[in-house]
């Protein structure tokens, strides 16, 4: 059955499988494929719809959903678009002035003047009755290229891509056909893989209830010996710092409280009994330790002690790693490890978080870092118009479909050209001939490897190539969690508190900006402050500048530190301090200074957005930006 069949009977449904939520715990359906589709084309599953009676109705349910009846983690403000455009079928010219907006351009060409209409970004406001209701969305061109639906030349328009080989081979697409696309775009399917979190448990509470009532034993019977009043608080201070997370408190409290009862084990005042009680503790408290840093379901993080990316003082310090777990045909590995995680494949991106407390008493969601492995480096080396043209980086995800009409459209191609050189029509042959070279070079391109792409390199494709857009949904990932567990505020870690560290970096003085907001040489907006107030206006919250704490202000003595940072001398030269807490106690040290919980001393400023109860609820997939010709000879780093 030719293909031209198979997509009018529709692109092929999604197999749906429940998994669970990460967050919540509660099982939630996601947009996936079953393992055995996983094996499949996009063509085969293809097939398998065909078998479906004929189907040109819209399936709407509320909106970001994408017809799914169970909330999914992320949803599609562009699939609310495309099922606005009623029932039937339409063609892809029809399809194209749905998706984009078009604008008339002057230019000149040699001295004269001259026009052309050029696509940009189609934007829509949400109907009455619907929770966003009067909220502005964006198609953007980085959803269609993700998807497979559009690629396209420098001027916008849509040269390939599902729609792009329909209007070449004169199909007509139903809003379904479109939508199944949308919900088999990769990036619905990206795996939240969860490094760190609260280490408590029933063990954990046996272990504890355990020691300390040997403690209490053992003090009953000894009472010629003052110090199990000190282990007694030096194990309070361990428990706490398990239940928060803060590996540098557990390693510090671990090694006092063993330091202490191998010192109380070598006293000749104690008898052979109670050091075997003291070996009991002892495991006890390895046991802890050994829980804290990864035992039973919880995954140890990787890297709170690289303090290049990681600020010191938090609670409950986290690691989410974002997998796209099935194998990327044409990349360099279909299945490749990206670093920093080992045993994890197509590992595209990650964000480091911790707990701090403002000073009214609210708890904030702190991002310290958000790194792509997988596209940070392709996309310095790409402008915007290259990035999305299928050229130089090629979609695989439902290639199928595309390159089948491709194929079709070759072979209607090649009977034409012999029916115009019959006829003598050599200026038709010539135009049929343009056509062939360009199919042809479209298929190819799929297939090579960069080695076989000749002077220009052909890059590894991965979904969310933009640091704006994995930012986004970095960002609206944490915002889910946050509702979830009762945060009031999801913040990002200021340029001159942590970033610093790495040296000048124009590219993070961008992306993470200031506490107020601004990006580089304090202009501007800076990419994360600036999706947290596109993001808050779409949830009916806001963003700006709020106070953190440094380090757990129930813990008033802080061991303080204070970084040195300069700026380049073409920005000034200017020299700043940066103080930190390298740890906090309950108990007086050596070199702690006392600092209070309403110290103004213990709190700087960060940027931040409000968390709302509807954050709980399905996000929205990609920025609400990303024009189809704006900025495209930058890079996108």
């Amino acid at each position: 059955m030719a293909l031209k069949e198979l997509l009018k009977r529709g692109i092929s449904s999604l197999l749906k499988k429940k998994k669970t939520d990460p967050v919540s715990g509660e099982s939630q359906k996601l947009i996936t494929y079953s393992p055995e589709a996983k094996t499949q084309t996009a063509k085969q599953l293809a097939k398998q719809d065909a078998q479906l009676p004929v189907k040109v109705d819209r399936k709407i349910t509320d909106d970001l959903l994408m017809g799914e009846t169970r909330q999914p983690a992320f949803g599609s403000s562009t699939y609310d678009w495309v099922m606005r455009k009623g029932p039937g079928k339409y063609s892809a010219d029809e399809w194209i002035d749905h998706l984009t907006s078009t604008r008339k351009v002057n230019f000149k060409v040699f001295g004269k003047p001259s026009t052309r209409i050029e696509r940009g970004p189609k934007r829509f406001t949400y109907d009455k009755g619907s929770r966003f209701a009067g909220k502005e969305a964006t198609i953007n061109k980085e959803e269609l290229f993700d998807t497979n639906l559009a690629t396209f030349d420098d001027f916008g328009n849509i040269t390939g891509g599902l729609i792009g080989a329909a209007k070449r081979f004169g199909l007509k697409l139903s809003a379904q056909d479109i939508g199944n696309m949308i919900k088999m775009n990769p990036v619905n399917r990206l795996k939240p893989v969860e490094f760190g979190g609260v280490f408590t448990s029933p063990k954990v509470d046996t272990i504890l209830k355990g020691v300390a009532s040997q403690i209490d034993d053992l003090a009953k019977t000894n009472q010629q010996i003052p110090v199990f009043q000190e282990l007694k608080t030096m194990l309070g201070g361990l428990s706490r710092a398990i239940k928060s997370g803060d590996q540098n408190s557990i390693a510090k409290n671990y090694a006092n409280l063993r330091a202490g009862l191998s010192d109380l084990k070598k006293s000749t005042a104690i008898t052979s009994n109670t050091r075997v009680q003291i070996n009991g503790m002892l495991g006890g408290i390895d046991e802890l330790v050994r829980i804290s840093k990864g035992g039973g379901n919880v995954k140890p993080v990787k890297y709170q002690n690289e303090t290049s990316y990681t600020f010191q003082g938090g609670n409950n310090y986290r690691e989410t790693v974002f997998v796209l777990d099935e194998p990327i045909i044409g990349n360099s590995r279909a299945m490749k490890n990206m670093g920093h995680y080992e045993g994890l494949n197509n590992n595209l991106f990650h964000v480091r978080y911790d707990t701090r407390i403002t000073p009214d008493g609210k708890k904030a969601m702190v991002i310290h870092e958000i790194q792509s492995d997988a596209n940070q480096s392709i996309a310095k080396q790409l402008s915007a118009k290259e990035a999305f043209k299928g050229e130089r980086r090629i979609n695989p995800f439902q290639k199928d479909i595309e390159l089948d009409l491709l194929v079709n459209s070759r072979t209607k191609l090649l009977r034409d050209m012999d029916d115009a050189i019959a006829k003598n029509q050599f200026n038709k042959s010539r135009a049929i001939s343009d056509d062939l070279k360009n199919i042809n070079k479209q298929i190819s391109n799929t297939f090579r490897k960069g080695t076989d792409y000749g002077t220009i390199n052909k890059f590894d494709y991965f979904p969310l190539l933009d640091a704006d857009a994995y930012g986004d949904y970095a960002l609206k990932f944490l915002m889910n969690k946050a509702a979830k567990e009762k945060f009031d505020y999801v913040a990002v870690m200021p340029f001159n508190k942590l970033h610093f560290r790495q040296g000048y970096k124009a590219g993070n003085e961008r992306f993470y900006g200031y506490a107020n907001g601004k990006g580089i040489d304090k202009k501007g907006q800076a990419v994360m402050p600036q999706l947290m107030k596109k993001a808050a206006k779409f949830n009916d919250s806001k963003a700006g500048t709020v106070k953190l704490s440094l380090s757990d202000p129930k813990k008033p003595y802080k061991e303080v530190r204070k970084d040195n940072f300069k700026y380049p001398d073409a920005k000034g030269g200017k020299n700043i301090i940066s103080e930190y807490h390298e740890t906090a106690s309950n108990a007086p040290m050596k070199g702690y200074k006392l600092i209070q919980e309403n110290d103004p001393r213990l709190y700087f400023d960060a940027f931040a957005i409000e968390v709302k109860p509807n954050m709980a609820y399905t996000q929205k997939l990609y920025k609400s930006e990303g024009g189809l010709v704006v900025d495209i000879f930058k890079t996108l780093w």
